[in-house]
């Protein structure tokens, strides 16, 4: 399914940069959790859980019932996915940006399997989480039993081999030497981007089956249908999974909203 327009695609004003940090800190907000009638974008569980508590802040903005948006970017969204690789509807928890050198680079959205429906005790079953710590509550969804993808449409064009760079940047914080399994994984992700030239509007997909198995899909032109690369090391998955949600976080806004959100679901009696 093609995906939404986007309203004004944001100009890259200044020298461009690489997509090899981020701003820090960005300041919460970039999404919007919107309560209508005891129901929101991401379902009905959570739309009473949340209005029964007297929750009314805001995570994710409602586009209609479909889509939700990337404010500092005006990318939309699906609320739901369906991956490649994976059959079951995901649903989006987070969303946020990512900036170099004042140049947005890269929309991101947070999505988690749907069949948990975010509910407060299903949650805490599978995850083991019983009360909110930001790290240490994200290092227990990556090795939980929970599908989730990192969705990214980026706003500007770069080529395959600065955006890979990039990613190996970020998986090296962790890594400094790396294993014949962990080498042969960081060439499989060398090998997907390289000779791709990642225009405006390219939607990445990044899922994370269980520790051992993360999915690639790239599309330029509508959300991606196969699956173009399988990285099959924990460490490699965890450490670019760490790279979005851990303390030293590429993406603050794309953390700090998802955060939010599971802080309240969390937290809720």
């Amino acid at each position: 399914m093609r995906r939404p327009p986007r309203a004004d695609w944001p100009a890259a004003s200044r020298a461009a940069g690489a997509p090899g940090g981020c701003r820090s800190p960005v300041q919460p907000g970039a999404v919007q959790l919107v309560m209508q009638h005891g129901r929101n974008l991401l379902g009905e569980g959570l739309g009473v859980l949340l209005g029964e508590i007297g929750v009314r802040f805001m995570l994710i903005q409602q586009i209609g019932d479909t889509f939700v948006t990337e404010d500092t970017t005006n990318v939309m969204f699906p609320r739901e996915v369906t991956v490649p690789g994976y059959t079951h509807p995901l649903v989006a928890v987070g969303t946020g940006y990512r900036e170099k050198f004042f140049v947005k680079v890269y929309a991101a959205a947070f999505y988690v399997d749907y069949s948990l429906r975010l509910d407060t005790e299903q949650w805490k079953a599978k995850t083991g989480i019983e009360s909110f710590d930001s790290s240490s509550v994200f290092d227990s969804i990556f090795k939980a039993p929970v599908v989730k993808s990192l969705s990214i449409i980026l706003v500007r064009a770069v080529d395959g081999k600065t955006f890979v760079n990039a990613l190996n940047d970020v998986i090296a914080r962790q890594i400094k030497n790396p294993n014949a399994e962990e080498e042969s994984s960081l060439s499989t992700l060398q090998n997907t981007f390289l000779g791709r030239n990642l225009k405006q509007g390219t939607s990445i997909y990044l899922t994370w089956l269980e520790p051992k198995r993360m999915l690639i899909s790239i599309s330029e032109d509508e959300d991606p249908r196969q699956v173009d690369a399988e990285i099959k090391s924990a460490t490699v998955n965890y450490a670019l999974y760490d790279g979005f949600f851990g303390k030293s976080t590429v993406c603050p806004s794309l953390r700090s909203s998802t955060a939010q959100l599971l802080d309240a679901l969390l937290l809720a009696k």
